[in-house]
């Protein structure tokens, strides 16, 4: 799993940060070929319209209060839309009102945050490679909660799969790092319990983004010494990040098992940078 966790980031970096807006090339969209609808109804008697949805969301409490723009978005009927990346490494499921015109899905934009431009019906996002969920999005304040209905669609689809292709996901930790150095965490008592001197003194460095001492660089040997410190401090963070945490929820709601922190996940710099590398993986039971 940790190796696949590894080549899937890089993917992952491909299909949602080095990507310019797609337009509706044949190859990319092609109705009733790479599209499949999903669809969830409100009441009847309460259903809003996009135009509607779109105004709840553009103004308070919609757009600044979670709970609210969760609440409008119960009461409209929606759509889940498949969207495979032009690359061919990825699959991103889409979540639009059932108003919207099914070919916009077309233009979507992996790159650039929900809500705007090419993504402005774009409720939420998930990527999929293979049977690997990751990178949720929401459309701003909506919270996590929303995407399981996302991860359902994905669930459904694989639901013939053998045991060895069952879907299972990764969050990315990416406040890990400045979470550690605000409370300097790696002195915490739990930490200390699961490791010992010599990893809680790496996992001051990574989290501080220096060298320890007597070495000249933060390199592999400092994160190899650090492992059970720095898995103990993401799993900590796996429990007080709200945001990390209504992630890792809303694909315990749908897919069995258990979320635990994997070191080194993601050898990335930038990502190095800000969560030491670690991430969460939902382990199949």
């Amino acid at each position: 799993m940790l190796s696949r966790a590894r080549a899937l980031c890089r993917v992952a970096a491909v299909a949602t940060r080095a990507s310019a807006p797609v337009g509706a090339h044949a190859h990319v969209f092609s109705p009733g070929r790479h599209h499949s609808l999903r669809c969830f109804s409100a009441t009847a008697s309460s259903s809003l319209s996009w135009d509607a949805l779109a105004a709840d969301l553009s103004s308070p409490p919609g757009s600044e209060d979670p709970a609210a723009a969760a609440a409008s978005v119960a009461k409209a009927d929606l759509r889940v839309d498949e969207w495979p990346h032009p690359s061919g490494v990825a699959t991103f499921w889409l979540l639009r009102h059932a108003d919207t015109d099914p070919a916009g899905a077309a233009s979507f934009d992996p790159g650039a945050d929900l809500g705007s431009g090419a993504n402005a019906d774009v409720l939420a996002s998930i990527v999929q490679q293979d049977s690997i969920l990751y990178g949720m999005k929401t459309r701003r304040p909506l919270p996590p909660s929303v995407a399981a209905r996302l991860v359902r669609a994905a669930a459904e689809t694989a639901a013939e799969a053998p045991e060895d292709k069952k879907l299972t996901a990764l969050v990315a930790l990416p406040r890990l790092c400045a979470w550690a150095r605000a409370g300097e965490r790696w002195n915490d008592a739990e930490v200390l319990s699961k490791s010992n001197g010599e990893a809680c003194e790496a996992a001051e460095a990574i989290a501080l983004g220096r060298p320890r001492e007597g070495h000249s660089v933060l390199g592999r040997g400092t994160f190899a010494a650090a492992e059970p410190a720095w898995v103990a401090l993401a799993e900590a963070h796996m429990e007080e990040d709200a945001d990390v945490l209504g992630e890792l929820m809303a694909y315990k709601s749908v897919l069995p098992g258990a979320f635990r922190a994997a070191h080194m996940a993601d050898g990335d710099p930038e990502y190095l940078a800000v969560a030491g590398g670690a991430m969460a993986v939902l382990t199949p039971p």
